[in-house]
């Protein structure tokens, strides 16, 4: 479960309430194609024909680093794994951020206390104006689903990458839609971000293919 979240408007707008499909576009500056000598314009090889479909099938994950000793500082990455064709694969992180998760314990069985769960998840929607309601998640959200804290053990339902924030992305004046510093960083097991990272996390959709998976460790 999660404490805050927003929404807002931003340059990345033709993204707003799109679901995640997990694997996009090998974006234009990450492999740029090769030149060819004005004899060959009109042959396209079968080396090129399989470097393409290799592109296409680059990707980015979530990456959810757990600090153990404090929770609410951990770490959440985006990660780019460009496939550039099936013998050549190049992985590597596009930015890191502050990010915390649960109220300080370490317990990823204590529900809406205990840290995010390890473990494999798919990220299943994303919204960049939602509305949960009364004390619910606004603003930008990524919808993680649930996970149960190890085999048999305590689930986890509602589970969230959000912020506090307003459903329009702006700042509301009391809690729990407006950030007044590191204490925000705590959540019901959510992974929470502050308002300008959350914006810049969905702002790389612009150049690089949504994340369609989180690993949380």
């Amino acid at each position: 479960m999660t404490t805050v979240r927003g929404k807002s408007k931003f340059a990345y707008g033709a993204v707003v309430a799109m679901a995640v499909t997990g694997i996009g576009v090998l974006p234009a500056h990450a492999a740029p194609t090769p030149a060819k000598a004005p004899q060959q314009q009109s042959a396209v090889s079968a080396t090129g024909a399989t470097t393409k479909a290799a592109a296409a099938r680059s990707y980015t994950y979530l990456s959810f680093k757990v600090n153990s000793k404090d929770t609410s500082n951990s770490r959440l990455s985006l990660v780019y794994v460009q496939v550039i064709n099936p013998d050549k694969v190049r992985t590597y992180t596009v930015k890191t951020w502050r990010a915390g998760s649960g109220t300080g314990s370490t317990n990823s069985c204590l529900k809406n206390r205990g840290v995010l769960p390890s473990g494999d998840y798919k990220i299943r929607s994303f919204e960049a104006h939602k509305d949960g309601g009364p004390h619910g998640i606004h603003g930008l959200a990524w919808y993680i689903g649930e996970h149960r804290c190890k085999p048999g053990g305590t689930n986890r339902d509602a589970l969230f990458v959000h912020s506090e924030m307003l459903p329009n992305g702006k700042q509301g004046r009391t809690e729990p839609y407006r950030w007044d510093g590191n204490s925000d960083y705590k959540s019901n097991g959510c992974i929470k971000l502050k308002p300008s990272d959350a914006r810049d996390l969905a702002g790389y959709w612009n150049s690089y293919p949504h994340p369609g998976k989180l690993y949380v460790s």
